[in-house]
């Protein structure tokens, strides 16, 4: 009889079994000496300062300016960068795309401008709005006119408002297309702004003759990609830059263009960045729906700011807001440079002792 009982205990079935138990048993022993452990009855006090988490704790002491804290460093290394830290080289080439598309832009100006010469030295007013609409919306398609020195004063020239200039639309230095802007929509004659419609035209060739040789570093590209449609949510559909006109969302679908622009010259930087081009097209594409919807309800071209609807300036709204915070993704995907490590905190004893330092 014992020796058949030794044979049972023997078998593969009865290993297994006692196998099983064992695990059971193990494990039940560990949820029960955790569960108490953690509640603070009979957990190890043998823990190293590194190993804490807090980074600070307080110890009071009597009287209280003996108290001290204990800080530790960080057990882990700093988080590394969420996008690989491009070279500035590759750059190189989405700028010139870029320079290329500009200088192409300027140079569809002439023809409107050319309307606009014509409509004026003729006292059409109506010719002169419409040939002023199409300059000003191939102007905006350049997107990216934002840079400092020459190009800088050109687009103050062709483009620069009023504000902040001191005596306003009377300054001197208000010139451009808003100045023809203003004096069409308040009721100056025509003939009486030629004169700056000829100077604008030499501005703008200028500004051609300049754009391939200027400098744009690849942060200014970047954060151009996402400051355009920006820009015209802040300046355009507010009616801040064009308030006699109201031309807010013809102005906003000639920066969607440019953005569009921009945003396909970065597309070679942005290969697998977590699908942010494809949100950024998303956005976009919504953005060019809501436009579109908006065009055909008011016979097939862009509204004035005083003639959108509420619905439809929420719906161009919320498209843009979309769409901004799809770029905005933009700038931080296409680092050149490793961002800056946080100094490390010391793993010491500091004691506070105001008496006694």
């Amino acid at each position: 009889m014992p020796q058949v009982a030794v044979r049972r205990l023997r078998s593969p079935s009865g290993w297994r079994l006692t196998a099983v138990l064992v695990v059971c048993v193990a494990i039940l022993a560990f949820v029960v000496v955790t569960a108490f452990g953690g509640a603070g009855g009979g957990g190890s006090q043998h823990q190293t300062a590194s190993e804490q988490t807090p980074f600070a704790t307080y110890f009071p002491r009597s009287p209280h300016v003996l108290s001290t804290t204990a800080i530790y460093s960080l057990s882990s290394p700093p988080p590394l960068p969420t996008s690989p830290v491009l070279f500035p080289s590759r750059f190189d080439a989405p700028v010139a795309q870029y320079r290329a598309y500009s200088v192409a832009q300027l140079g569809l100006m002439e023809r409107p401008l050319a309307a606009l010469q014509r409509a004026l030295a003729a006292n059409d007013r109506a010719g002169a709005e419409a040939a002023w609409r199409a300059a000003y919306a191939r102007y905006l398609r350049l997107g990216g006119v934002y840079l400092a020195g020459a190009v800088a004063t050109l687009n103050q020239a062709i483009d620069g408002t009023a504000s902040g200039l001191e005596g306003g639309v009377s300054n001197p230095r208000f010139a451009g297309l808003h100045k023809i802007e203003y004096g069409l929509w308040t009721g100056a004659s025509p003939r009486s702004l030629l004169s700056t419609a000829r100077q604008l035209e030499v501005s703008v060739r200028k500004l051609r003759a300049l754009l391939p040789s200027v400098s744009i570093t690849p942060l200014e590209y970047a954060t151009r990609a996402h400051e355009i449609l920006e820009d015209a949510q802040r300046d355009l559909l507010s009616g801040a830059d064009v308030p006699w006109s109201g031309e807010g969302p013809l102005g906003t679908y000639a920066g969607l263009q440019a953005t569009r622009e921009v945003i396909s010259t970065l597309q070679p930087l942005l290969f697998g960045q977590e699908g942010t081009y494809q949100i950024v097209e998303h956005e976009l594409s919504a953005l060019g729906s809501a436009i579109a919807s908006i065009e055909a309800a008011h016979g097939g071209h862009e509204p004035t700011n005083g003639q959108l609807t509420q619905t439809q300036a929420e719906l161009l709204d919320g498209s843009l807001a979309g769409a901004d915070e799809a770029l905005s993704q933009v700038p931080g995907r296409l680092e050149v440079e490793l961002p800056p490590h946080p100094a490390p905190i010391p793993a010491k004893d500091v004691k506070i002792n105001p008496i006694d330092p």
